[in-house]
C-alpha cells in the first residue's frame, strides 16, 4: 500500500504542461508523482559510475566513492 498525503499547492500551470509532455503523464497528481519518484531515482543514481560500479572490483567501487565524496558501497 503506497502511502498518500492530501495537499493544497498552487502549480505553474506552463511547467505542469511541460512536465506532462516530458513525462507523457496526465492530471496533476500524476504528473507529480512522477516527477517526485524520478527525482529521487536520479538522486540515487547520481554516483553511479558504470566502469567503476559494474566492472570495478568491491575495493575499487569503494574507494572510488570516497574519492567523490559519494556514499558508502552496500
Amino acid at each position: 500500500m503506497m502511502l498518500m498525503a492530501r495537499t493544497t499547492v498552487d502549480v505553474d500551470v506552463a511547467a505542469l504542461a511541460a512536465a506532462q509532455a516530458a513525462l507523457g503523464t496526465h492530471g496533476l497528481s500524476a504528473t507529480v508523482n512522477t516527477a517526485l519518484r524520478e527525482v529521487a531515482r536520479r538522486s540515487a543514481l547520481s554516483d553511479f559510475d558504470v566502469r567503476r560500479d559494474v566492472d570495478g572490483t568491491p575495493g575499487e567501487v569503494e574507494s572510488g566513492r570516497k574519492a567523490r565524496g559519494g556514499a558508502k558501497a552496500d
